[in-house]
């Protein structure tokens, strides 16, 4: 890691305010937590090499905390793999608190091979031993294929646990475990029986947070989906009563996707097939969440970031998001406020008009940049806002709007879901290589890579064609390293 870092550190393409890995390859965000005035994240890492061959590599978990979300401190390496526990890879799980307040780890112990064959995950735990939660013991937890009730023909690569709680109870779900659902015997989380399964989940990472008395399901599909419905612990049953629909348009959708034999969300959108990344997907990646409650009572989401050129580092963490459900319960992402801390010289435009060629916001050209934006299309046929490298003119990012349907770098919104279709919201974060994207208030939102043809600062650039558009707000701001 050491070694790699004045690689990483050159990359002048190489986020700065989204948290990132020291250097080298940073995977799944596995767990987090609110624990004694820290935020604190745990991520897959792999601390050979800034790629991952999941055939031959042993991830550990990285840990970081935060008091405010914006500015991270990097922790020691909470897990790795044990030759003594026959472990060789610690794989996806999370992070929470048992009755008395103990943080606690669960992650997917893999076995060592025998004879060829790689024997069934198992998932185990880990508890601090240090205040600061630097350092960890793992234990066994007996839960493994033919053991506390799991199915002994239960899918080898199950794991991604997450622990969610209902009614003073504690249960846990699984990824390609068919729903399966154990619950905790004991208030130390260290016994576990299987209690029964649930219908929708699907994908990688499966989150199952509660927000306003509802049940969100959380789904690493490509792109991420969601599901919410009514959970009822008695019965051990997932009633999907409410509306589906896709978390981030990361991994989709390209014009060439909009085609039927897709299955549809509540907007009636297409969505591609969970089962792989679009052929197309090269520079998208938001995936794999972890959602926690904080001591606010927000219910925060943080997702990995890939697609990214290795460079001595690899991937990062999207920007925090706090979750709600609209009055339809359809979700709502927004970045945390504590964002703002970010923001640097600024500049405002109210009420111009765009007709005829472009228009270059004066005063801000940065590769680090925040920008909102109210648009009315007026009686144009399509308005664009687009950051250009100030060097030689090229397009890093073009979003596009005509009435309907957003552009977002090719990652394409077939429907925006607003009241009103002629105005439009943006919230646009870049930083150096990567945007994400919150329309209308974040109803929905788009995360890709966006490399820039040179490292030189980009200009705001806003245009209409055939008729004349309204920027009825714009705010932009050059933001600074976290």
């Amino acid at each position: 890691m050491q070694a790699a870092r004045p690689l990483a550190e050159a990359d002048p393409y190489r986020p700065v305010f989204h948290f990132r890995a020291p250097a080298q390859w940073m995977n799944d965000i596995c767990g987090a937590l609110y624990h004694e005035g820290y935020y604190h994240i745990f991520y897959q890492l792999n601390p050979f090499a800034d790629m991952c061959d999941w055939a031959d590599v042993s991830p550990c978990w990285g840990h970081a905390r935060s008091r405010d979300l914006v500015r991270w401190e990097h922790l020691p390496i909470a897990l790795a793999p044990s030759r003594a526990e026959g472990n060789t890879q610690c794989v996806s799980g999370c992070a929470t608190h048992r009755d008395d307040g103990t943080p606690m780890l669960f992650y997917g112990h893999t076995p060592e091979a025998r004879g060829g064959v790689r024997p069934p995950r198992q998932q185990w735990a880990a508890l601090p031993l240090d205040a600061e939660l630097r350092t960890w013991r793992t234990l066994d937890i007996d839960l493994a294929p033919g053991r506390s009730g799991v199915p002994a023909d239960i899918a080898g690569a199950w794991t991604d646990m997450f622990v969610f709680r209902e009614a003073g109870q504690a249960f846990a779900l699984f990824k390609e475990a068919n729903g399966l659902i154990v619950a905790a015997q004991n208030p130390e989380l260290t016994r576990w029986r299987t209690a029964g399964r649930i219908a929708g989940v699907e994908g990688e990472c499966p989150n199952f947070v509660k927000i306003q008395d509802r049940w969100l399901l959380l789904r690493s599909t490509y792109p991420m989906t969601y599901q919410v419905g009514s959970f009822d612990p008695d019965r051990v049953a997932f009633d999907l009563d409410g509306p589906s629909g896709i978390v981030d348009y990361a991994y989709g959708l390209a014009l060439s996707d909009i085609r039927p034999g897709h299955y549809r969300d509540i907007s009636g959108m297409p969505v591609c097939p969970s089962g792989a990344p679009p052929a197309h997907a090269d520079s998208r990646g938001f995936y794999a969440t972890s959602a926690f409650a904080d001591n606010r009572g927000r219910t925060l989401l943080l997702a990995w970031v890939g697609a990214f050129e290795p460079r001595g580092w690899n991937c990062c963490m999207s920007l925090p998001r706090a979750l709600a459900l609209d009055a339809e319960d359809r979700l709502i992402q927004t970045p945390v406020p504590e964002l703002a801390a970010l923001r640097g010289r600024h500049t405002r435009i109210r009420d111009t008009n765009l007709e005829g060629g472009s228009y270059t916001v004066d005063g801000i050209a940065s590769s680090t940049l925040e920008i909102r934006m109210d648009l009315a299309l007026g009686a144009a046929q399509s308005a664009e806002l687009r950051l250009r490298d100030r060097s030689n003119g090229s397009v890093a990012v073009r979003i596009a709007w005509d009435g309907e349907t957003l552009d977002a770098n090719g990652t394409v919104i077939p429907r925006i879901l607003t009241g009103d279709h002629r105005c439009l919201a943006l919230h646009l974060f870049y930083d150096r290589s990567l945007m994400e994207l919150f329309v209308n208030e974040g109803r929905q939102t788009v995360t890709r890579v966006a490399y820039p043809s040179t490292s030189s600062p980009l200009e705001i650039e806003c245009c209409a064609l055939s008729g004349v558009a309204r920027i009825t707000a714009l705010d932009a701001w050059e933001l600074s390293a976290s």
